[in-house]
């Protein structure tokens, strides 16, 4: 079935390692749709400090560094991720982060508890060939290694991202919480619909900029901005379906919010601890999305808005008021005449 490298296993943790192997490689094989076929290694796209310092931007003792590392396909880590390791370098001293994703995916999440001893006042640093030990996979071949270097990804030095192990770690607010809204129809956004999620945390924050949060809509991962909620504990992100978006299975939000702005604790420095943990979202069944389909809009509700003045006579002259509520946003056109209902 595999074009696959000859391994040799022995003893009871062996054959947990080989029977774990093997079902990688099935999985790897049914993903790339029954067949393989030779096709370039995939190669890194994108290497990310995915955590905040809670202390602004030094991380204290026991505060957990965390990277990820994403390629442009899908890869497989041979029996287990434990094997491959990310070496990053804290001030003069290289450390090994350790591998939290298994089997098939796109990106591989490292991390690291930071010790006493680590310090660096400039900012942690990760090289070209960061990424060691292990086998990585290809997942359209279930044999060919996957690219590893991280060049023109690397980091230097990055002055977000401190360390100072001599110092506590401040209390911080962390995620109690995440929910989306419901579609309109069914269980499925479509084109143009906004799709708005919801992060509640522990204490109120204070929101600057324009935070994202990653929706992994399909193959692809859409990007919900920060829409309202700075000096509460819940903040919403949202965003609008085009007609490329498609997700038949539901869709995902795996990952904390980032990029574009600072989450902090109401009225303080410490900034929120944004990791979803347990209240990731994965394959949410009820939020699917289909981007090339729209629903016509139904009205959803009638009602009289405006009493008379005398309280249950209309006079000459008066108003009477109907709104008509749509299940979504209508655009009221006007050429060739305005709209008119009937009234009885």
């Amino acid at each position: 079935m595999f074009n696959s490298p000859l391994r040799t296993f022995s003893g009871t943790a062996g054959m947990t390692r080989a029977l774990r192997f093997a079902a990688v490689l099935l999985a790897l094989w049914a993903a790339g749709g029954g067949k393989v076929a030779a096709q370039t290694a995939p190669v890194v796209t994108d290497v990310t400090i995915a955590s905040i310092p809670a202390n602004v931007d030094t991380y204290g003792v026991g505060e957990t560094i965390v990277v990820d590392v994403t390629w442009d396909n899908l890869v497989g880590t041979q029996a287990t991720c434990a094997q491959i390791k990310l070496v990053v370098r804290i001030g003069s001293t290289d450390r090994s982060f350790d591998c939290q994703t298994e089997g098939i995916t796109r990106t591989l999440r490292f991390s690291y508890a930071v010790v006493a001893a680590d310090s660096d006042a400039d900012g942690i640093s990760i090289g070209a060939n960061a990424v060691t030990g292990g086998t990585l996979i290809d997942a359209a071949s279930a044999s060919t290694p996957a690219n590893r270097s991280l060049s023109g990804h690397t980091i230097t030095n990055s002055g977000s991202h401190k360390v100072d192990g001599s110092q506590p770690v401040p209390a911080a607010p962390t995620v109690v919480g995440v929910a989306l809204n419901s579609p309109i129809v069914g269980d499925t956004f479509e084109r143009d619909e906004v799709i708005e999620a919801t992060v509640t945390f522990s204490q109120a924050v204070d929101v600057t900029g324009t935070p994202q949060l990653r929706l992994h809509v399909g193959a692809n991962v859409r990007q919900a901005s920060y829409a309202s909620g700075t000096g509460t504990t819940v903040i919403r992100f949202r965003y609008t379906v085009v007609q490329a978006d498609s997700d038949t299975n539901g869709m995902s939000i795996p990952d904390a919010p980032h990029l574009g702005g600072t989450i902090r604790v109401a009225g303080g420095t410490a900034n929120a601890r944004r990791f979803l943990d347990s209240h990731a979202i994965t394959n949410s069944v009820n939020h699917k999305v289909n981007g090339a389909t729209v629903t016509a809009a139904a009205v959803s509700g009638v009602s009289i808005t405006r009493a008379p003045n005398d309280g249950g006579t209309y006079r000459l002259g008066e108003s009477i008021e109907v709104t008509v509520t749509f299940d979504r946003a209508v655009n009221v056109v006007t050429t060739g005449g305005t709209p008119q209902l009937a009234l009885t």
